[in-house]
């Protein structure tokens, strides 16, 4: 019986697993709940928990396998921690199964199910909150290639694909087990009449919304007449190299490619390069380089957004939390940041800032940082920054063109796997929205793909336009539809001028945000406490 529960266990992995991007079956997701439904129908099973982690073990393991590189030139932190991660981060999605079991003391088990599908929504939106957080599997995320159908997202969010899905899971599960238990087919399917004709409504209603607000985007496409061009350099540049090379040589490759678009046909107003383009201090101590970029502005009469690394120095008064000592200078304290630059061709002088402040756990910053300063160092790898400070304030950049000036809402790298933090840029005003990012540390592998396409996402729920750029792809350009209007192809040097019109739609989720999530979570703690008051069934 343990080894026929264990297939079962990892057959749910493993459809879901496949539902997930890139594999183009996100049909899977709707039903590789099922499985564990029929598993824990049995109210004595023992060892719930070791096939709940051996489920969502094989669903990471065939998700984000590639975190860890897996590249001969690897940092070995970098494969360590992925490992780490596939370990720890099962052990996450037992939280939801954990509440479903309590309720079910209180409930039958079929009504425990339809609850089901707020607290993993409740979960799902916690999930994503504080520095520990990681939402990249979020299970609407299997739905991008879903086109019409997971339109409805600027809605709900993200929060309101995952909630469908599980509910389409327990709908199909009260229907199998039904004709399970009457064993009369035809009994069954008319006793569930009305479930079978709510599922069909889960599909068509989402995919006609699709179609209806599909249309009347590409009608506000049309008519819009005030466009914007934006030139995209990807440089291709060795990630492990990059930080120990000459910087004269990294800029030079990228200066190149924008030159040539800033020659062509279709001159850009502004010019964006990837996540640390410029992997040096250029605010401080090479401000030789800064001054180069700020004539190349001036000359090209072409705006420049870049990627650097911004280094802060403080003294024992006004220093931050983690803020280290330079050990070179009395009273001196620094702060390294993942930051954006914008040089405007108009005010070259007055240059605006934005501090990454959603972190890569681990990787770019051990969390809560300030509470376990002692434990900094044992998180810190060979290549790079891995222990950069914190940005204070999300802002939009404004570029400033002839008498207007366009908001740009800044995206760093895995700030855009968060629905939240993105649509508070174009809540702020973004007229459209730029990722930039460095996914060259997993090339050849489903991890930039991937990312790309939660980028996707966010372009529905927002209804913005998205100029993403990479070291060495994805970059592109994404519709407030979802979908790729141009892309470059990945791991080759090139740029590309894009040209797309100023669209903003106040979608309901850039209105309300989280609202969705906010009500499963409310609707889940309630269950919560009402079962303790309940008699036991």
């Amino acid at each position: 019986m343990k080894f026929k529960n264990t297939i079962l266990a990892s057959s749910a992995g493993i459809i879901l697993g496949f539902s997930f991007p890139t594999f183009p079956l996100f049909v899977f997701a709707f039903v590789g709940f099922i499985i564990l439904f029929f598993l824990f129908s049995d109210e004595n099973l023992k060892g719930k928990y070791l096939y709940l982690y051996i489920t969502f073990f094989i669903y990471h393991a065939m998700s984000n396998w590639w975190i860890g590189s897996w590249q001969p030139e690897s940092d070995p932190y970098l494969t360590i921690s992925a490992i780490a991660l596939a370990i720890a981060h099962p052990f996450f999605f037992m939280v939801p199964f954990a509440f479903l079991f309590k309720i079910r003391q209180r409930f039958s088990y079929q009504h425990s199910l339809y609850f089901f599908p707020f607290i993993w929504v409740a979960f799902e939106w916690v999930h994503n909150l504080g520095e520990f957080s990681y939402p990249w599997l979020t299970v609407g995320n299997t739905q991008i290639y879903n086109f019409y159908w997971i339109q409805f997202i600027d809605i709900t969010g993200v929060w309101g694909a995952s909630f469908l899905i599980i509910l389409v899971n327990v709908i199909i599960f009260d229907i199998l087990n039904s004709i399970q238990n009457t064993r009369n087919f035809k009994s069954a399917i008319f006793q569930k009449k009305v479930l079978i004709t709510f599922l069909v409504l889960i599909f068509i209603i989402p995919m006609a919304y699709g179609f209806f607000r599909l249309n009347d985007i590409d009608n506000r496409i049309n008519e819009e007449k005030e466009k914007i061009t934006v030139g995209i350099v990807q440089p291709a540049i060795n990630p492990w190299k990059k930080w120990a090379s000459s910087l004269d040589e990294i800029i030079n490759v990228q200066f190149n490619i924008s030159d040539s678009l800033v020659r062509s046909e279709t001159k850009p107003d502004l010019v964006i390069w990837n996540e640390t383009a410029i992997p040096k201090y250029i605010n401080t101590v090479d401000k030789f380089t800064y001054e180069y970029l700020s004539n190349w502005v001036v000359n090209s009469q072409t705006s420049i957004l870049t990627g650097f690394a911004e280094l802060k120095l403080f003294n024992s008064q006004n220093k931050t939390a983690t803020a280290r000592f330079d050990s070179n200078s009395n009273n001196t304290y620094f702060e390294s940041y993942n930051s954006l630059l914008l040089l405007n061709n108009s005010t070259p002088t007055n240059p605006i800032v934005y501090q990454k402040m959603r972190l890569t756990p681990f990787a770019e910053r051990l969390p809560y940082s300030e509470a376990l300063l002692f434990m900094r160092s044992w998180f810190e790898w060979g290549v790079g920054i891995s222990a950069w400070g914190i940005g204070k304030s999300q802002h939009n950049m404004d570029l400033l063109l002839n008498d207007k000036s366009i908001s740009i809402g800044p995206v760093i790298c895995i700030e855009s796997i968060y629905p939240e933090f993105v649509r508070n840029t174009a809540k702020n005003g973004a007229d459209f929205l730029v990722i930039v990012t460095n996914d060259a540390w997993y090339d050849y592998t489903p991890g930039p793909e991937q990312h790309y396409l939660i980028a996707c996402m966010r372009a529905i729920e927002n209804r913005r336009y998205i100029v993403r750029v990479a070291n060495t792809g994805v970059s592109g350009l994404i519709s407030p539809k979802g979908n790729t209007v141009s892309r470059l192809e990945q791991y080759q040097q090139s740029g590309l001028n894009l040209t797309f019109p100023i669209l903003k739609i106040d979608s309901i989720y850039v209105k309300f945000g989280d609202w969705f999530a906010i009500i499963a979570s409310f609707i889940s703690i309630i269950t919560f406490i009402y079962s303790y008051f309940k008699k036991k069934q």
